[in-house]
């Protein structure tokens, strides 16, 4: 019998739900706490999803849900899924009130068989999770990007996000 692995992370940033939002699907964003990758959608159920980066392959992916401010959800494949074969994770971000300053920002990553390749896949989502949303909770409580080595180094935009 087979399980599912599922990978759960929370955060709380000082922010609004509406800013949180906003960088989670605004390619400008994305570039600065994403690795340098900009996530393009138009955002709608159904949608293609697809983290471009000047460097490599990066992922793709489908809009599941979009409920501005609250809910984000969408499917997952990176290029290694891709090329074995395998089926898509899936992502949902929740971001709720948490007092009168901040938010509550929980990202939810399902879908990980528990196989070898699962668990695999599932460690590397455990470091690639934090390493995303700590820049994130950094670039919207400084308005400046986490500097980060290698795979997560951003990029800046020719023109402020904001």
């Amino acid at each position: 019998m087979s399980s599912e692995r599922r990978f759960v992370y929370t955060t709380y940033i000082r922010s609004t739900a509406e800013q949180v939002f906003r960088a989670l699907t605004t390619p400008e964003f994305t570039m600065q706490y994403w690795g340098g990758a900009e996530l393009t959608s138009e955002w709608r159920v159904g949608s293609p999803l697809e983290a471009v980066h000047p460097d490599r392959d990066d992922f793709i992916g489908e809009i599941l849900a979009v409920e501005p401010p609250h809910r984000l959800s969408y499917t997952f494949t990176g290029h290694a899924e891709r090329a074995a074969g395998r089926p898509p994770t899936v992502v949902e971000f929740a971001v709720s009130p948490f007092g009168e300053e901040a938010v509550k920002l929980q990202v939810v990553h399902t879908g990980f068989t528990d196989d070898e390749q699962g668990a695999h896949d599932a460690r590397d989502v455990g470091e690639g999770w934090p390493a995303i949303l700590s820049a994130l909770k950094t670039l919207l409580e400084t308005d400046r990007p986490l500097a980060s080595p290698g795979h997560f180094a951003p990029r800046t935009p020719a023109t402020p996000a904001r």
